[in-house]
C-alpha cells in the first residue's frame, strides 16, 4: 500500500467509512477521524477478545489464540528467562495473565475497555498514575499499541514502569505485508476505528528510537496471517473464508521470508541506557 489518505470501511461494526492517512512520522498511519467516544466501537459480543462465543469462527479464534500462547512465553523467556513480574498491555480478556499466573508468575493485566473482578486485573484509567505499581522485568502489548490514543504517550508511561533491564514485546499488524497488499481495503488488520495507528518496520522502529527505546529484534508471529487472512475473506463475503483464507495467510507466512514484512511483527527493546 503506497503511503496515501485511503477509505477502510469498519466491516466488522458499524460499517461506517474512515481515512487510513499518513502522519509526521514516516512509516506511521492514523485512523481519522479519531471517534469521541471509542467505547462505543468494542460494545459488541462479537468482539472476541473481550467475550466467549461459541460460534465456528469463535472456535477459531480461540484455537489460534491457544496455540501462540507457548509462542508469546517462548519469545519472552528468550530474551529475559527468569522474569518474575510482567505487566500485560491490552489484556482483553485476561487469558495470557491468568494463563502465566498458573505457572505461579507475577502476572498483571490492564485493559481500559474490559469490566473486571478478577485478581491481577485492572481498567482503571488512573492505573499510570498509582505510585503503589513497581516496576516490571517484562511489559508486554500483544496487539494493544495500534487502539491507544496516543501511541508515544503510552510509550512513555510504559517505559517509566519498565525495570532497567527489563524488556518491552509490542506486537502489531504490519500494513507493508503481502495480506495487506492482496486484500488492500478488505485488509482486518486495519480494523478501523479500533485501529488508530497503522505501523510499518521502520515506522515503529523510529518510535522506538525517538522514545529512547532499543530495538533489540523482530520476529513474526507465525500464526496471525491465517487468522487475518480468514477475517479479510469474511468481509469479501466469501464463501469459502476458511479455505481461501488459510491459502493466502499461508502465501504471506512464505512471502515474508523473502520481503522481511510478516503479516504481524514482533518488536522487543529495552530502555536505552
Amino acid at each position: 500500500m503506497k503511503e496515501k489518505k485511503i477509505e477502510i470501511t469498519d466491516y466488522f461494526l458499524s460499517k461506517e467509512k474512515f481515512f487510513v492517512q499518513k502522519t509526521s512520522v514516516v512509516g506511521v498511519l492514523q485512523t481519522a477521524p479519531k471517534p469521541k467516544t471509542i467505547k462505543n466501537y468494542y460494545a459488541s459480543s462479537k468482539y472476541l477478545s473481550h467475550n466467549k462465543e461459541k460460534t465456528l469462527f469463535a472456535q477459531v479464534y480461540f484455537f489460534f489464540k491457544r496455540i501462540s500462547l507457548k509462542s508469546k512465553i517462548r519469545i519472552i523467556t528468550s530474551f529475559k528467562k527468569n522474569f518474575i513480574s510482567l505487566l500485560d498491555y491490552g489484556a482483553g480478556d485476561g487469558f495470557f495473565v491468568y494463563s502465566l499466573r498458573q505457572k505461579n508468575i507475577d502476572a498483571l493485566g490492564y485493559d481500559p475497555f474490559f469490566k473486571y473482578s478478577e485478581e491481577g486485573m485492572y481498567n482503571d484509567p488512573n492505573f499510570f498514575n498509582n505510585n503503589n505499581l513497581n516496576t516490571f522485568d517484562v511489559i508486554t502489548m500483544w496487539h494493544s499499541l495500534e487502539h491507544t490514543q496516543s501511541y508515544s504517550q503510552t510509550l512513555k508511561n510504559i517505559k517509566s514502569m519498565l525495570s532497567d533491564e527489563g524488556v518491552l514485546i509490542v506486537a502489531c499488524p504490519n500494513y507493508k505485508s503481502f495480506d495487506c497488499r492482496y486484500y488492500k481495503r478488505y485488509w482486518a488488520g486495519y480494523d478501523v476505528p479500533r485501529h488508530l495507528w497503522h505501523f510499518s518496520p521502520s515506522g515503529m522502529k523510529a518510535v522506538f528510537s525517538s522514545l529512547g527505546f532499543e530495538l533489540l529484534k523482530t520476529k513474526s508471529m507465525f500464526w496471525d496471517p491465517f487468522y487475518v487472512s480468514m477475517i479479510s475473506e469474511k468481509y469479501k463475503m466469501s464463501r469459502l473464508w476458511f479455505v481461501k483464507g488459510f491459502f493466502v495467510g499461508l502465501a504471506s507466512c512464505l512471502v515474508s521470508i523473502f520481503t522481511k514484512n510478516p503479516s504481524s511483527v514482533v518488536y522487543v527493546a529495552k530502555k536505552r541506557q
